[in-house]
C-alpha cells in the first residue's frame, strides 16, 4: 500500500461519514451534505478500465446522490493512476475546486510547546463543540452533524483547547491510527489569530500524539489558505501530495 493510499484511508476513519456505500472499489460516503469529505467518492480500490465502464458507474454514483438531494462530488488525489478517471470525470462536466495539500511531518525533531495552557479530552466535550462552533462560526445544524460525526471514531483522539488567561483562544482535534496522528478542526478565535497560538494549538496535539507513541504526522490544508500553509510548514509538515473534487450539481433523472 502506498503512503498515500495509507493517509486517504486514515482521513476516511477520523472523519467518518454518517453512512457509506462500497462500490465496486470506490468508497461513496453520504452526511446530510456536511463537508465535501464527507459526501464524496473516494476512488480508492477502482479497478476499472475504460471509459465505458467509468461511464456506467459516474451514471450510478449520479443517482445515489441525487436520492439525497445531493451534487456528485469526487475527491481525487495526483495519483497517476486516477489522472484517466479526473479527465472523464471533468469532459462529463464535473468542475474541479477545493485544491488542497497534504502535508507532513516526522514528530522526531518537533519543537515543544512554549504554551501549555490546554484543556484535553479523549471525546468532545460540550465545551470543545461550542467552542468549535464559536470560533469556526458553523450553523447549529452543522455542529449537530459534525456531533454524530466525532460519536462514530472509532480510533484513539485528542480533543484540545488552548486557552490565555480566561479566554479559549484555539481548538483542535488529533486522531490516532497506526503510528500515525492525523490534526483535524484548527481553528483559532478570530480576535487571536496570527499571534502564534495556532502553532500551540498544533505543537500540545503533535506532543500528545507523540506520548501515545505516534511517529508521524498528517494534516490537509486548502491550497489558497497561505497563513495555514505557512503556519504549519514553521512546524515542521511538508507536502506529501494533493487533493481535489470534481463536483456536478444536481442531476434530474427521469
Amino acid at each position: 500500500m502506498t503512503k498515500q493510499l495509507k493517509v486517504e484511508q486514515m482521513m476516511m476513519n477520523a472523519w467518518p461519514a454518517l453512512h457509506t456505500v462500497d462500490f465496486e472499489g470506490w468508497k461513496v460516503c453520504f452526511t446530510c451534505g456536511y463537508t465535501k469529505r464527507a459526501n464524496s467518492v473516494y476512488p480508492l480500490h477502482d479497478q476499472t478500465t475504460g471509459v465505458s465502464d467509468w461511464a456506467g458507474k459516474i451514471d450510478a454514483v449520479e443517482r445515489m446522490y441525487a436520492e439525497q438531494g445531493l451534487p456528485s462530488i469526487f475527491k481525487m488525489t495526483d495519483e497517476p493512476r486516477l489522472s484517466p478517471l479526473d479527465h472523464q470525470l471533468s469532459a462529463s462536466g464535473y468542475e474541479k475546486e477545493g485544491a488542497t495539500a497534504v502535508m507532513t511531518c516526522s514528530l522526531a525533531n518537533v519543537s515543544e510547546p512554549a504554551k501549555q495552557t490546554v484543556e484535553m479530552s479523549l471525546k468532545p466535550t460540550d465545551r470543545w463543540l461550542a467552542r468549535y462552533a464559536e470560533m469556526s462560526g458553523s450553523s447549529k445544524l452543522d455542529m449537530a452533524v459534525m456531533q454524530q460525526m466525532l460519536a462514530r471514531l472509532e480510533k484513539p483522539a485528542c480533543f484540545v483547547i488552548l486557552y490565555e488567561g480566561n479566554q479559549d483562544v484555539a481548538c483542535g482535534y488529533a486522531v490516532l491510527e497506526d503510528g500515525y496522528t492525523g490534526l483535524y478542526s484548527i481553528v483559532t478565535a478570530p480576535a487571536y489569530r496570527n499571534q502564534g497560538y495556532g502553532e500551540q494549538l498544533v505543537l500540545n496535539l503533535l506532543k500528545w500524539a507523540k506520548l501515545s507513541g505516534a511517529t508521524e504526522a498528517y494534516l490537509a490544508v486548502v491550497l489558497d489558505n497561505a497563513p495555514a500553509v505557512r503556519l504549519y510548514g514553521k512546524v515542521g509538515f511538508a507536502e506529501a501530495y494533493r487533493y481535489w473534487y470534481r463536483l456536478k450539481p444536481v442531476a434530474t433523472f427521469s
